[in-house]
């Protein structure tokens, strides 16, 4: 199949856009849990925006030309120029995870107000899967910032009469509750069993935000997808000794994706077990 001119330059263009918005969760993903945490007085004058982006060894501030998105990183061989230590191979990762979903959403979603509203949701979940990753934490803000987008785009597309990837108001209002309140009976009864925590409350708030945008009837589905994957990790990780059978994993990241794959391809999924049952 011939690819055009004008096909290469968006291609091209999507990933330029993705590879600065994955500079800019970089930012939130160092940053947040600071700010959350605030293990030190110098951790409270830190914000989104303030300070400039800086080594987090030596505190140099990093000047515009050496923070280009995957270039620097290359160019600076992965070490501070200041202070020769090694930058965390996560900053580009997450970069260029960031431009391949960018351009996997463009080439899946039409370029419109869906195509926006997909981009907000992946890169909430990008954001949250690092984090919780690296700190075991799901911050308020992003799962917040998840429910109150799904709802509030939900009701908008819906008042427009267009025919959008969100669920229907009422069922992202149904799975705001469904899925804060189902995995809050699983732990209950969890806990109660085996008197050991089990998910944590940041993981009922992300999957009531997975909810608010997928609908209650996927809030099911994205918690069982979610724990076997977890559950194959876990397995690994113990048969490899890297944890034991008693240590805890994070699992937002495996609830967001759940979540990714659900709504970029929940529809095809249901179809076709709908047709494999009929």
């Amino acid at each position: 199949m011939l690819v055009t001119h004008t096909e290469i330059q968006l291609v091209i263009f999507f990933l330029i856009i993705g590879l600065i918005f994955g500079s800019f969760l970089n930012v939130i993903i160092y940053r947040l849990p600071i700010m959350i945490l605030k293990t030190s007085k110098l951790d409270e004058s830190i914000n989104l925006l303030y300070p400039r982006s800086h080594c987090s060894i030596c505190k140099k501030l990093i000047p515009f030309y050496k923070n280009i998105p995957i270039l620097s990183y290359l160019i600076l061989r992965g070490k501070c120029s200041n202070c020769n230590n090694q930058i965390s191979l996560q900053y580009p990762i997450v970069e260029i995870v960031t431009a391949l979903v960018t351009l996997h959403a463009s080439r899946h979603f039409n370029l419109g107000y869906d195509f926006i509203a997909i981009l907000l949701f992946c890169y909430l979940l990008i954001s949250i899967t690092v984090i919780d990753f690296n700190h075991k934490i799901v911050p308020d803000s992003l799962s917040y910032s998840l429910i109150i987008s799904g709802i509030t785009l939900s009701i908008i597309f819906h008042l427009q009469g267009s025919k959008n990837i969100l669920a229907e108001p009422i069922s992202s209002v149904l799975g705001i509750l469904f899925g804060y309140f189902l995995p809050f009976v699983i732990y209950k009864f969890h806990n109660s069993y085996t008197g050991k925590e089990g998910m944590g409350h940041g993981d009922f708030k992300l999957l009531a935000g997975l909810g608010a945008w997928l609908g209650w009837k996927m809030v099911p589905i994205v918690l069982f997808f979610a724990a076997i994957t977890g559950l194959i990790y876990a397995f690994f990780l113990i048969v490899s000794k890297k944890m034991g059978k008693d240590s805890l994993i994070p699992f937002a990241p495996f609830l967001s994706l759940a979540g990714w794959i659900l709504m970029f391809y929940g529809e095809r999924i249901m179809d076709g077990y709908i047709n494999s049952v009929i």
